[in-house]
């Protein structure tokens, strides 16, 4: 160690080292004395008023008749207000949800806020959840053969309200995944894109990677004659400190 210390390049390095960790140290320690300076945008808590916490509702296991009322109250709905077909016969069926930001009128000239596809019938359906008075279903819809979508899933929200017991209403009508190309049906039948072809030989690449290999080979070799020069300076210079 003592050969070391008397080394003026390695007294330099290690000052150089030592002033960088000053600085850096004195940097953080000035960011943490100063501290967070934005401002506070959080709301002030009110601890006299009683906190609120949401539960999930307790699930629900839906009877035959319910289930048979859910599909055809979504049946109607698609052949209705999906497939923009007879909407007149459609507005009795939405929630409040569905309702607002529209009126009747606007409703019936088909420039509602109920997502359309050209619908004809309905191929899949599942139960998403079921609670009391909300359930969900999902549902993979069939397209009409004149149009060019084959199918598409979508959820749909049934409430029940107190202003209408016993009524399944629609609160939601919400498209589900994106959809893929298998999905329509030009798309299907377009041919697959024939394999890239090469637009240069192979051939052309020997001369830059061999050009490559060699610049390698060169850095390699001097880094190897300096790192042995520089170890045979050291051990002269450990000699004359030695005599």
């Amino acid at each position: 160690m003592t050969g070391r210390l008397a080394s003026p390049r390695f007294r330099r390095r290690t000052a150089w080292a030592i002033g960088f960790l000053v600085v850096v140290g004195g940097l953080v320690g000035g960011a943490i004395a100063i501290g967070n300076t934005a401002h506070h945008k959080a709301s002030p808590i009110d601890r006299s008023k009683r906190a609120v916490f949401y539960r999930t509702p307790a699930t629900v296991r839906l009877t035959p008749k319910e289930r048979l009322a859910l599909f055809v109250t979504a049946s109607r709905f698609i052949q209705t207000a999906v497939a923009r077909k007879h909407l007149d016969s459609a507005w009795n069926m939405l929630g409040p949800e569905m309702k607002a930001g529209q009126t009747r009128k606007s409703w019936d000239t088909g420039n509602n806020n109920v997502v359309p596809f050209p619908a004809v019938g309905i191929a899949t359906w599942d139960i998403d959840y079921a609670y009391r008075n909300d359930v969900a279903l999902d549902i993979g819809v069939v397209g009409a053969k004149t149009s060019d979508w084959a199918g598409k899933t979508f959820t749909i929200e049934f409430k029940r309200y107190p202003s209408h017991p016993g009524q399944w209403l629609v609160a939601a009508w919400v498209p589900k995944g994106i959809g893929g190309v298998q999905q329509i049906r030009s798309a299907a039948r377009t041919p697959p894109p024939p394999p890239p072809k090469a637009l240069v030989s192979a051939k052309w690449l020997i001369a830059p990677a061999g050009g490559l290999l060699l610049l390698l080979a060169l850095l390699g070799g001097w880094a190897i004659r300096s790192s042995v020069r520089q170890r045979r300076a050291a051990r002269r210079y450990a000699k004359l400190l030695g005599s």
